[in-house]
């Protein structure tokens, strides 16, 4: 008994799934109908029958439904197999994706078993530094850090008031406070006025601008943070660990140029060109100092006439030489020739020279 099923494109599509049912049974009908009335029509009826070459193929009606000898199996469910046998035994080796074999317990994430590190501020970048302190304090850093566990550390940091901010933030980066939440009583103080008057709110503003603002972050940031002014703290006897200073970010005077005026792109970018313009401007010329070298020597060669055949090519420079001397001796005048020098002049009721000095130039002394 043959089966007609139908593609499962045209059994998913919403719009299609009642019209594809009604051909179905359609095609069924007529399909009993020619193998009752008229069997040696359906091979007129297999439209796909066979290939291109002539050879016959699989058995397929005109149209989107092909006629299988049974229905296809699959894991879709339980009942797909029926009585054939049972369904295969399920292999997780093939999904398992590793598993959690450890989490820090109650005991490790106690106050008394964190630890404690050291941050100097003198010199380093204030966002770098800021990010370097709120993952240390959360514990993103570490070998035992769980999402939902709390193994940050406590942080010390010193120096707050040598701590630096790249360009003109200096000068214009704002710090804005209300205390009462009124209309009319917000304060604004720049970069430097703050960090003469409290240099440890600086550190404390962009440290909590870099963690989460959650009820767990707020604690680990109202109990961890330790800043200080100078290079001296209250918790030695805490015996805090040196943080690695070298891998924040410290603020230069190249990072207050543009980057079209830092060394670093004058080597990398402009110099490269410089050198490769140079080198084909270099065989141009010596393409074109080549070409007048040969007319000079054949005009030589044509001034001297015969002469030339036992002259070298050393002897044609000294002449040449020699007639440009002359030359120049005779356009100024030869013996009688007058040495005009140039007046100075002077400023007025004195000796002194005066000079023409540029105002986009410095005076040469």
């Amino acid at each position: 008994m043959s089966v007609f099923v139908m593609p499962a494109a045209t059994a998913r599509h919403p719009k299609r799934r009642g019209a594809a049912k009604a051909c179905a049974f359609g095609a069924l009908g007529v399909a009993a109908a020619t193998l009752v009335f008229n069997s040696k029509s359906l091979d007129a009826f297999f439209a796909a029958g066979s290939n291109h070459i002539g050879q016959p193929g699989p058995t397929r009606f005109a149209g989107h439904f092909v006629e299988v000898d049974e229905l296809p199996r699959g894991a879709v469910c339980r009942a797909a197999y029926g009585d054939q046998g049972e369904r295969p035994e399920w292999d997780p080796l093939p999904q398992w994706r590793g598993e959690k074999s450890y989490h820090p317990t109650r005991e490790l994430q106690a106050d008394e078993n964190r630890q404690w590190y050291h941050f100097d501020a003198e010199g380093k970048s204030l966002g770098h530094l800021a990010q370097a302190i709120a993952l240390t304090m959360r514990g993103k850093d570490s070998p035992l850090y769980d999402p939902i566990r709390d193994v940050g550390a406590f942080v010390v940091v010193t120096n707050c008031e040598k701590v630096r901010v790249s360009g003109r933030k200096y000068h214009y980066k704002l710090y804005f406070r209300n205390l009462s939440f009124q209309p009319g009583h917000m304060q604004v103080e720049r970069f430097r006025q703050l960090q003469k008057r409290f240099p440890e709110r600086i550190i404390m503003r962009s440290v909590w601008g870099s963690m989460p603002k959650t009820p767990s972050c707020r604690r680990i940031f109202k109990d961890r943070l330790k800043l200080f002014v100078g290079p001296n703290h209250l918790y030695y006897h805490k015996d805090p660990v040196e943080y690695p200073m070298h891998t924040v970010k410290d603020v230069t005077h190249t990072q207050n140029l543009r980057p079209q005026e830092r060394i670093e792109h004058f080597f990398t970018r402009l110099y490269p060109r410089k050198v490769k313009r140079a080198a084909a401007s270099g065989k141009v010329l010596a393409v074109q100092r080549l070409d007048k070298y040969k007319e000079f020597v054949k005009a030589q060669y044509e001034d001297m006439g015969e002469k030339a055949t036992d002259v070298s090519l050393d002897d044609i420079k000294v002449q040449a030489q020699e007639d440009r001397y002359s030359k120049v001796y005779t356009d100024a005048g030869g013996a009688n020739a007058k040495v005009v020098k140039p007046e100075t002049r002077v400023w007025p009721g004195s000796n002194i020279p005066r000079k023409k000095v540029s105002s986009n130039k410095p005076s040469q002394r």
